[in-house]
């Protein structure tokens, strides 16, 4: 035994040391000890870091973003998201609506084709306000921008979110296209047909049963002015009024109706 004692005594002080470094490391590493990520989504940063450090967690800001229809300074993205379960002491990231959207470069429009120019905009988080036309051998053609009546130049900073108004070359003929279909539209659906087809929203006349900003987001169109027909024709930039309606039983878009092709374009209305 006493043979053994020196070739035993470093194995058991090892394994010892090994015993001793694995509880540590358990107890440094929170072993098994999981937290439920709370959904931190509408509160604002000192409510977020008061629910995570109930639970041993804490936040950090790596963004924010502007979302129009959400309260300034509050949570709108989170890392692990609501419900996962993770170690205590993880950092939670968090991305919080800005108090004000980002301001950004205008953009050159003029020269641009409608179409071009709409997807400039798009892209660049910018919104169209109006489509003015005036005569110009150019059909819709951008030949000015404006930001709340007066021209704007590029690389003029801007706010995202903003709407520009386009002013459109409406040819030398007084060029007309045909009234689009819109029933069973919803208004962000109408906002596209109408710039596809080179026209503009008038008056929303009513909303049937309309009683929250939810109720007229789902809202669509149960009728409009002037009526939908492929020989009514109406001149470029013309508006239409709506009619709309919550109550969306049988309401249904035409077939193909986000279709470009099936609105006719100003440009083949003069070809020979």
């Amino acid at each position: 035994m006493k043979r053994l004692l020196p070739v035993l005594a470093p194995v058991v002080v090892a394994v010892g040391l090994l015993l001793v470094g694995w509880a540590w490391l358990r107890g440094y590493t929170r072993h098994n000890e999981l937290m439920r990520v709370p959904d931190l989504a509408g509160a604002n940063l000192a409510e977020a870091e008061a629910l995570l450090a109930k639970r041993d967690l804490s936040a950090l800001v790596i963004d924010s973003v502007f979302v129009e229809d959400r309260p300034k300074g509050t949570v709108v993205e989170q890392d692990p998201d609501a419900g996962k379960e993770v170690k205590a002491g993880r950092k939670v990231y968090l991305v919080l609506n800005a108090n004000q959207p980002k301001m950004i470069d205008m953009p050159k429009l003029v020269d641009l084709s409608k179409r071009q120019a709409l997807s400039v905009l798009d892209i660049l988080g910018l919104k169209v306000k109006e489509m003015q036309y005036k005569p110009d051998p150019c059909v819709d053609c951008v030949i000015a921008q404006l930001y709340k009546g007066k021209p704007i130049a590029a690389d003029e900073r801007i706010r995202r979110g903003e709407a520009i108004t386009l002013v459109l070359g409406a040819g030398e003929k007084g060029e007309r296209v045909p009234v689009p279909d819109l029933s069973g539209l919803s208004m962000a659906d109408v906002q596209l047909v109408l710039n596809m087809a080179s026209l503009n929203l008038g008056v929303l006349v009513e909303c049937q049963g309309c009683n929250t900003q939810a109720d007229s987001t789902l809202a669509r169109v149960r009728r409009q002015s002037p009526a939908a027909g492929a020989n009514n024709r109406i001149a470029l930039g013309s508006t239409i009024d709506l009619w709309l309606t919550s109550d969306t039983t049988g309401l249904r878009p035409a077939e193909g109706w986000n279709d470009p092709s099936r609105y006719t374009s100003p440009d083949s209305l003069h070809e020979p």
